[in-house]
């Protein structure tokens, strides 16, 4: 009987024994399952932000495709007409400089000038400007080309920027005939020149049967150039006679 007692004692504390490692076991034996730790906020933990960019005008979707006719000479026997030759894209200038203000437009691609005849109803192309040709003026609408008379031929100039840091490019072209054509200037027997650039707000004139153009001026010239050119319609060309040289300081602005 005190065998039985005494083994039956030993059983209950083996198996409380057991209980105890069990839990050991449980705690501090194989993976560990993590607890999350959520931190109280307070101000000095508070997450910083990297400053989202303010996208250009062709990032922000502005830029789009345009086919629009840019400007018009207009003529009692048709029209001259500068537009795209098969795509072109417009967007707002972006920022203000010596180019433009910021909410000016300008149009990049690849551009012709053609006449458009009354008579025939057809039309012809006359020029297509350079490869890197823009466009920048205030407004869309198309801009309208100045007219002189020149040795009975009706002189059109076209200037596509309306503002420039240092010269306004500038084409001529002429109508006679029920024709149009572009019209070079030679400034030597072996020296023409399809456009020119003229000084911003200094119109060129006419005088004396003469094209009076102020030349366009950078940073380290010491004088500006004021061509005078004739025209020549055997040549259909504006040929240079003379060339003055001017002090900055002496130009009278528009």
């Amino acid at each position: 009987m005190t065998n039985m007692l005494r083994m039956a004692l030993l059983i209950a504390m083996f198996g409380l024994a057991s209980c105890g490692r069990g839990t050991a076991d449980q705690t501090n034996g194989g993976t560990p399952v993590p607890t999350a730790h959520i931190p109280t906020p307070t101000a000095s933990s508070a997450p910083t932000y990297m400053p989202i960019p303010v996208p250009s005008a062709p990032e922000a979707g502005l830029d789009k495709a345009d086919t629009s006719v840019r400007a018009v000479g207009k003529h009692p026997e048709g029209r001259l007409l500068v537009k795209p030759v098969s795509h072109a894209r417009v967007a707002p200038l972006g920022a203000p400089s010596c180019y433009g203000l910021e909410t000016d437009l300008r149009w990049a691609g690849d551009y012709e000038a053609v006449w458009e005849s009354k008579a025939t109803g057809m039309s012809t192309h006359i020029l297509t400007f350079p490869v890197d040709f823009e466009i920048v003026q205030p407004g869309d609408a198309p801009v309208t080309m100045q007219k002189f008379t020149m040795e009975g031929t009706d002189i059109y100039y076209y200037v596509p920027r309306y503002t420039d840091c240092h010269g306004l490019e500038t084409y001529f072209f002429g109508v006679g005939d029920g024709k149009a054509f572009p019209i070079p200037l030679e400034l030597k027997p072996d020296l023409v020149w399809k456009n020119i650039s003229q000084l911003p707000k200094q119109s060129l004139r006419i005088a004396d049967g003469e094209l009076i153009l102020t030349g366009g001026y950078g940073a380290g010239q010491d004088f500006i150039d004021v061509y005078h050119f004739r025209y020549d319609p055997k040549k259909a060309t504006l040929v240079l006679k003379l060339t003055e040289q001017v002090k900055p300081n002496e130009i009278v602005y528009d």
